[in-house]
């Protein structure tokens, strides 16, 4: 009698606690498909239990009428557990992704199509209707032998018999329609287990897979084998039997919701399963320590053990609160602290990303943690970085470059002063980029990363594989996640800025070094003449550039070329054309040849906005005559001892610009005391702070008031400081550069301009 007692408590309170899984695993998430049918699946095998422990506990009563109507009732609703194993079927076909052949159902002749799960519970409903009819009706076609019933009689006694015939087989053999439900099921689920690639889901998979097998097995040794072999198991086996399919089968549910997170459950419901779980180990324990005190004092001759009853019960209460509570403890140390549970992952990569300074790195971990952690079908973080927008795919397609392109621009107007939305609910969308982010990409929920009021991009988060909806929970974890994220964005930004002038004021520096080695400090001896030049750039590194150059036959190369552009492009540029200028300077080449080469290479190897202007000459050794050609630049001028000025125009159109130019050449002869000063636009549209720019006249009214007999570096000193107090104080905004040649001694050779040399077509 104890153990029948013993028995039939742990059913109900097993099934009870089924009940309330399944009933927890509903309110969770009601409109979910696969909560329903997890829930169903519980509830039936919940009612399994509790149908049995009543039957068990009929069976064991006094025989009477009504005993045995009641027992017989039971029995007959009991088959309702049954439809456990469709349950089971359904739960298989959906989780974790549905298969194909649920989406491919029989049409009956366009008026009625069946969904998948009414053709999987077809068989079980008709099965429980035909054993609930039989409970109040039993088939028997007896006809009297009277007139012409006399004819039909036989026929129906013979219909009788096989009907009765059908329904034995039928109830005898509807365990095999179970066991075949239940096989195929697990087939299912193994088959999803080999075919799933995502660890979380993985680890779900198995659990469940396991619990279930072991649950069905022991189902079917109690049920449906023992119906199918005609065998009659003593109630203590069946018993234990069923406690054990609702340990595994339920507990294994149990076990993936609130370690693996299965189903998406809250913190919240995975703690009432904890709790629950808790109490009733408490409340089993309290029972069985209970009957053995009851039946020591019921020894004692007279005392009565239900006078103990309440004082075991107080007791009892103030002993189990604390006791509950650590074990709840326990247990959530060690379930919900697993380091693979999604909230945790979530938690270290924020402490992981404070330390991320590379923004590469910052948004491919993210982007990865996220998909597998959220078990996601596509995730992308965006980030808005100055230039172009930068985007990271976790899983799902990466987005091309037109469409990060329209996500970077709609993001600032969509997620304006949001904090997270679901797209399903955001009314801000047009139909576009409705279309583009729930459609193409399948976007499910956006989060923007935000430092201060500045937003620095977004996560977009797809549908998840479990096609469960996005939490309150997740949103509010998922919005403090991107805090994190935003904060570590904002540093690498920041960092990558830092190191990309880093690498730029190198690169200038290096540049500028180059330069240097490249523009003469110390000039080649010209006979009779003082050459001194003076760069500063308005940045590290400029355009400009002077040289002089020995040209092999006695005469020298004097060249200045302003570039267009500023940094190291103008400063690559220059360097380009000062080697072709130092190339072409050993041959007896005129100046319009060197100019046409040089202005082929520049049009042949630049874009169309770089071009030069460049102003050659050459100055004979022996007779001083000065021969030049100008592409473009500014005019350099000849100062006379007796206040003449020459400017040196004649040439041609800037370098670079045309394909096919021609240059001419001109000639003038220099005298003692005469100053050529070659020169850029920086020093002649030097601007001061009322708008004036220095210009050509007071450069020449500057060299004109130098005394006479100064060398060829004072005069630049002084031009540069005569420059400098008509700046007071301003900086220039373009490259300085002067180059002054000083005749020294007096020539033989009549002294003479040429006003109007001869052109010399270009060779």
């Amino acid at each position: 009698m104890k153990s029948f007692l013993l028995l039939s408590t742990l059913e109900l309170s097993l099934g009870g606690l089924v009940f309330l899984l399944g009933f927890i695993i509903l309110r969770e998430n009601p409109s979910h498909r696969l909560n329903r049918t997890v829930a169903m699946m519980l509830f039936f095998g919940g009612l399994g239990a509790v149908l049995a422990a009543l039957s068990f506990m009929a069976s064991r009563t006094v025989s009477t009428s009504t005993s045995a109507g009641t027992a017989g009732l039971l029995e007959s609703v009991s088959y309702l557990w049954e439809f456990f194993f469709p349950a089971l079927f359904l739960f298989a076909s959906i989780f974790p992704r549905e298969r194909a052949f649920t989406r491919r159902m029989p049409d009956f002749g366009g008026w009625w199509t069946p969904g998948f799960g009414t053709m999987v519970f077809a068989a079980h409903t008709f099965h429980f209707v035909l054993m609930m009819v039989l409970l109040v009706w039993k088939p028997e076609f007896v006809l009297p032998r009277v007139g012409v019933l006399r004819y039909v009689a036989s026929v129906a006694g013979v219909a009788g018999v096989f009907l009765r015939l059908f329904l034995l087989v039928h109830q005898s053999l509807f365990s095999l329609v179970n066991l075949g439900f239940g096989l195929a099921a697990i087939a299912l689920l193994f088959d999803s287990l080999r075919r799933t690639t995502v660890p979380r889901l993985k680890r779900q998979l198995g659990v469940i897979a396991v619990g279930l097998s072991a649950c069905l097995a022991c189902y079917s040794l109690a049920t449906s084998i023992p119906q199918l072999l005609a065998l009659r198991l003593g109630p203590g086996l069946r018993s234990g039997l069923t406690i054990a399919a609702l340990t595994l089968g339920p507990g294994s549910i149990a076990y993936a919701i609130v370690r693996h997170k299965f189903l998406d459950a809250r913190l919240l419901a995975r703690r009432g399963i904890l709790y629950a779980l808790a109490s009733a180990a408490l409340v089993g324990l309290y029972l069985a320590v209970l009957q053995p005190l009851n039946k020591m004092l019921g020894a004692v001759p007279g005392v009565d053990p239900r006078v103990f009853g309440p004082v075991f019960l107080v007791m009892a209460l103030a002993l189990f609160q604390p006791a509950i509570a650590r074990l709840e403890e326990l247990l959530d140390h060690v379930l919900l602290k697993d380091p693979a549970d999604y909230r945790n992952v979530l938690r270290q990569l924020g402490r992981e990303l404070q330390t991320t300074i590379d923004l590469e790195q910052l948004l491919g971990r993210t982007a990865r943690t996220l998909s597998e952690a959220l078990l996601l079908r596509s995730v992308h973080v965006v980030a808005l970085t100055p230039g172009r927008p930068v985007a990271f795919a976790g899983s799902g397609t990466p987005l091309s470059d037109d469409v990060l392109g329209r996500v970077a621009e709609m993001l600032p107007r969509v997620i304006e002063h949001a904090d997270g939305f679901r797209l399903s609910e955001s009314a801000d969308l047009t139909a576009d980029e409705r279309a583009l982010l729930t459609g193409s990409l399948g976007i499910e929920l956006l989060v923007p990363l935000r430092w201060h009021d500045d937003l620095l991009g977004a996560i977009l988060l797809g549908h998840k594989l479990t096609e469960t909806r996005f939490s309150s929970e997740d949103v509010a974890l998922l919005t403090t996640l991107a805090g994190q994220v935003a904060v570590s964005l904002q540093n690498a930004l920041l960092l990558r800025d830092r190191v990309a002038v880093a690498r730029f004021e190198e690169e200038l520096n290096l540049a500028r070094q180059i330069q240097r080695t490249s523009l003469l400090s110390e000039f080649p001896a010209i006979p009779r003449c003082d050459v001194h030049a003076l760069y500063i750039p308005s940045r590290q590194v400029g355009g400009d550039f002077y040289d002089v150059v020995p040209a092999g036959d006695g005469s020298f190369l004097i060249a200045i070329a302003d570039v267009s552009g500023k940094g190291m492009p103008a400063a690559l540029l220059s360097s380009m054309l000062q080697a072709s200028l130092r190339t072409q300077s050993g041959g007896a080449r005129s100046l319009a040849t060197i100019l046409k080469n040089i202005n082929s290479l520049l049009y042949q190897s630049t874009a169309i906005h770089q071009f030069a202007t460049f102003f050659l000459a050459r100055v004979d050794g022996e007779s001083l005559r000065l021969t030049f050609s100008n592409a473009g630049h500014n005019w350099p001028v000849v100062m006379r001892p007796n206040g003449d000025r020459t400017f040196l125009e004649r040439g041609g159109t800037v370098l670079g610009i045309l394909e096919s130019v021609e240059f001419e050449e001109a000639q003038v002869a220099l005298g003692p005391g005469d100053l050529v000063v070659l020169y850029t636009d920086g020093i002649t549209e030097a601007m001061n702070g009322r708008g004036e720019m220095f210009g050509e006249q007071r450069l020449c009214e500057a060299v004109e008031a130098m005394p006479r007999g100064v060398s060829a570096r004072e005069v630049a000193d002084r031009l540069h400081r005569a420059l400098r107090e008509f700046l007071d104080g301003r900086e220039p905004q373009d490259d300085l550069t002067l180059l002054v040649l000083r005749v020294t001694e007096r020539v033989a050779a009549e002294r003479a301009v040429v006003l109007a040399p001869e052109a010399v077509a270009a060779r």
